[in-house]
């Protein structure tokens, strides 16, 4: 049976950012969060992780995404890469700030992160959907074409698993411990 997706959901053979490659090597090149929900993002050097509630001094910080069922709401990835071609095809600036994610990657293909935990320096994530621009990203970044400079590869919605610091400079890895685990068993 096909997966079916949300509208906000982006399927994986649609994405058009990075394609997935076996032997990729990543890190984090800026971190932003809006202390309201609508205003600006600020850049940060470092913010502190939290499991089940996101980053701390960001709008979507709360007590339990579990408890509301929407763990995806923790914490958002877009790529550099992504930013870049976006920002050329539409003629305007970076605008990473603007892109309303938490964390700029370089590096990472995304799509290889959905449906997998992963590490960000030390902190564990996993990543649950990718997703699509919508109309706030369109009214409060006041970009023309945004919209359609980020279909199908608007970025990763993910859950934080463990608590910690993530900071600029931080190496992105999938997580090989239960592969590691399954090749001790099998030798």
């Amino acid at each position: 049976m096909a997966q079916e997706y949300q509208p906000w959901e982006t399927p994986p053979e649609l994405w058009r950012g990075m394609k997935a490659t076996p032997h990729w090597q990543g890190n984090i090149v800026s971190i932003f969060i809006a202390p309201k929900a609508s205003g600006d993002m600020m850049s940060v050097k470092e913010v502190r992780a939290f499991r089940d509630r996101g980053l701390e001094g960001d709008r979507f910080f709360r007590q339990s995404w579990d408890a509301l069922k929407r763990p995806d709401k923790a914490v958002s990835l877009i790529e550099e890469e992504t930013l870049l071609t976006a920002a050329k095809e539409i003629d305007e600036p970076m605008f990473a700030d603007k892109s309303r994610r938490n964390i700029v990657t370089r590096g990472v293909p995304l799509v290889d992160l959905l449906d997998k935990e992963f590490t960000i320096g030390t902190v564990r994530l996993r990543g649950l959907r990718l997703f699509e621009p919508c109309a706030h990203l369109v009214k409060i970044s006041r970009i023309p074409g945004i919209f359609r400079s980020l279909e199908h590869r608007s970025g990763l919605k993910c859950a934080i698993l463990s608590d910690g610091v993530i900071r600029v400079g931080d190496p992105v890895a999938i997580s090989r411990a239960k592969e590691l685990a399954a090749a001790q068993i099998a030798t």
